[in-house]
């Protein structure tokens, strides 16, 4: 079983801009980037026109580590305190229901869990101590696709 913690860090759909600051300041790599309109859509959740080009997740490479970047979601405020997020990817949902269900205790739940179009399990909890954790199942082969590998 392997455990993978991330710093995640919410824009307020200036994702591309911090990237590319990311880049030049930090020297940064990008290993993977998809926007909200490379996704299936949800025909019961139509994403508006002006965030198909946002970025629903990002992955750059700065010297040993990862830092994941993405926009906020349609309908999610930005705020102050959700911006720097924790991710913890498993690639074991049972290891990710646990963490779900321990973590939201005295917490409250942004996004329940649940499956999605390219993980088994994912979740948004903030814990009692108000630290954000996003929550996901990946498997090997996805984790390869989406950045969250580590080197060999």
């Amino acid at each position: 079983m392997t455990v993978q913690l991330t710093t995640f860090l919410m824009m307020d759909g200036k994702a591309k801009q911090a990237i590319e600051f990311y880049k030049e300041a930090l020297e940064a790599s990008v290993l993977f980037i998809q926007t909200y309109g490379d996704a299936p859509e949800n025909p019961e959740s139509p994403l508006p026109a002006h965030m198909k080009d946002f970025v629903s997740h990002a992955v750059l490479k700065v010297g040993m580590a990862n830092i994941m970047v993405a926009d906020m979601e349609p309908g999610t405020p930005h705020r102050s305190g959700n911006q720097v997020q924790i991710c913890i990817t498993t690639d074991e949902i049972e290891k990710t229901k646990k963490f779900y269900e321990l973590l939201k205790q005295e917490g409250q739940v942004e996004m329940p869990l649940q499956q999605t179009h390219f993980s088994p399990g994912l979740a948004v909890v903030i814990d009692k101590f108000g630290v954000v954790f996003q929550i996901v199942t990946m498997t090997s082969e996805e984790a390869v696709i989406r950045g969250h590998q580590k080197d060999s």
